[in-house]
């Protein structure tokens, strides 16, 4: 039904987005994923969208780029995953780890993921492993190559993280983010910070 909506950021949370557009406001549910590459509340956006209609239903799921919804729309392909839970995919991992995962056949981490166990890891690799573009991979890789190793701080912060039962990619990611920041002056503040984006 829409394609993308283009206009200016109301909004911004770790699982959705307002974007007002000539002052109606569309609320779009969004993956950390897209979260982390949205501006600042008050500039110009622009989000793809996929349509989620049902009898009693009509939700607006929002992307920063075409990639992440055409990933999206692979998960939902599969049986018993449905846009809530490919949502919650996408927040565990960048659409390119998830790829990488897939390709390499890595069970451990996908269950990694919240909401995803033994079985439905096993569909996720049966079903899609070699029907994404080969440089979905190598930019995964590079992704995972670029990521500095975390210091001394950077750790306790990590196993204060996963003592909460945040998931160790998200937990991971959310850290990265701030560490490039560099924003950060204790752990006290490392973890309210990354509080705010997991």
């Amino acid at each position: 039904m829409f394609e993308y909506i283009q206009g200016i950021l109301e909004t911004k949370t770790p699982t959705h987005t307002v974007i007002d557009v000539q002052g109606l406001g569309y609320r779009l549910s969004t993956s950390l994923s897209t979260f982390e590459k949205l501006p600042s509340v008050g500039e110009k956006t622009k989000l793809y969208v996929y349509t989620h209609v049902r009898e009693d239903q009509f939700n607006l799921f929002g992307f920063s780029d075409t990639r992440e919804r055409d990933v999206f729309l692979a998960l939902l392909s599969i049986s018993g995953i449905g846009p809530r839970l490919a949502q919650t995919i996408l927040s565990g991992m960048t659409p390119a780890e998830l790829i990488a995962a897939i390709e390499q056949k890595d069970e451990k981490r996908l269950n990694t993921i919240s909401g995803v166990g033994k079985k439905t890891a096993q569909r996720l690799i049966v079903e899609l492993k070699g029907k994404f573009e080969d440089d979905m991979l190598i930019s995964g890789k590079r992704e995972e190559e670029q990521s500095p190793p975390l210091n001394s701080m950077e750790k306790e912060a990590l196993m204060a993280l996963l003592a909460l039962g945040y998931k160790k990619p998200v937990a991971e990611r959310a850290l990265a983010r701030i560490k490039k920041q560099g924003r950060y002056t204790s752990l006290e503040a490392l973890l309210k910070d990354a509080l705010q984006v997991v």
